[in-house]
């Protein structure tokens, strides 16, 4: 093995051991805790002072679609309707006077290649994993 691929593979293990332990929080007895008040809810919360980090914590929501002729479960005395179904990455929404609703399909406009990055890598996995991988439909749908 050549010691520049050692120092490679070292640095990358390094590197993920540290974004590994970036996202556990230290445990701490505040006032919060002690008065049984949840910090970070109500009409005043308490919120952290950001940790600037190097390398940024996301987390990401997985973009997960309903299963064929499956519903959610709504609260009791509703009811749950699908009035649209097979849309590209929809957007906003928007009810006209008369009941109908336009939905507006989009997503970013395709790039021009840039070439290789890492941090490219890495977006485009985030981005995939959102639901944001998609081509734009660039529509209005009624």
């Amino acid at each position: 093995m050549h010691a520049g691929f050692r120092g490679s593979v070292l640095v990358a293990v390094l590197g993920a051991v540290m974004a590994s332990c970036a996202g556990i929080p230290a445990q701490k007895t505040g006032p919060a805790q002690k008065t049984g008040a949840i910090t970070g809810y109500g009409p005043n919360p308490t919120l952290p002072k950001p940790r600037p980090t190097l390398i940024p914590t996301v987390n990401i929501a997985e973009a997960k679609g309903w299963q064929k002729g499956g519903m959610p479960t709504p609260a009791k005395g509703l009811t749950v309707n699908a009035f649209a179904i097979g849309l590209d990455h929809p957007r906003w929404l928007h009810v006209l006077p008369n009941g109908d609703v336009l939905v507006a399909e989009t997503n970013a406009p395709a790039k021009h290649d840039e070439g290789f990055s890492l941090r490219k890598v890495f977006m485009d996995l985030a981005m995939k994993r959102a639901g944001a991988a998609t081509k734009s439909a660039n529509r209005i749908t009624l």
